[in-house]
């Protein structure tokens, strides 16, 4: 009975299907693909510090403050982490109100939105955003 299994392509019969073989070389494939770019993204791509930008996204009225939405675009290739958004509402060279978020995480190439509340409409001033600093993660 064992011998019959075994030519019949049972347990122990080695014989592979047409389908068994085709999803081992996709597979197989697959695998040196994402093994290939890896690779290729350790040893080519040129690795640059966070270059962190921060703009102004939209200004609502929330409860009794304005919230103003931003986004954090990390133009370089490293990651960013704790990064520091200061937005101060200026009227000419004078600063009428400053408010801080930190971005827990900012990935290389990137985007991470975030938001400042503000006393005062910050549409009525003129609205500076800028990133002061991170950490390396």
């Amino acid at each position: 009975m064992a011998h019959r299994l075994a030519r019949d392509g049972g347990e122990g019969g080695g014989h592979k299907s047409r389908w068994e073989w085709v999803a081992a070389l996709v597979s197989t494939a697959l695998v040196l693909g994402v093994v290939g770019y890896l690779a290729y993204d350790v040893v080519a791509r040129p690795r640059t510090p966070p270059a962190i930008t921060v703009q102004a996204d939209t200004v609502l009225k929330a409860g009794g403050q304005w919230l103003v939405r931003f986004r954090a675009d990390n133009h370089g290739h490293e990651t960013a982490a704790g990064v520091a958004v200061e937005g101060a509402l200026m009227e000419g060279e004078r600063e009428i109100e400053a408010s801080q978020a930190t971005l827990d995480y900012v990935p290389g190439e990137s985007v991470r939105h975030g938001g400042l509340f503000f006393g005062a409409d910050p549409r009525a001033y003129r609205l500076e955003l800028r990133v002061h600093g991170y950490q390396e993660p």
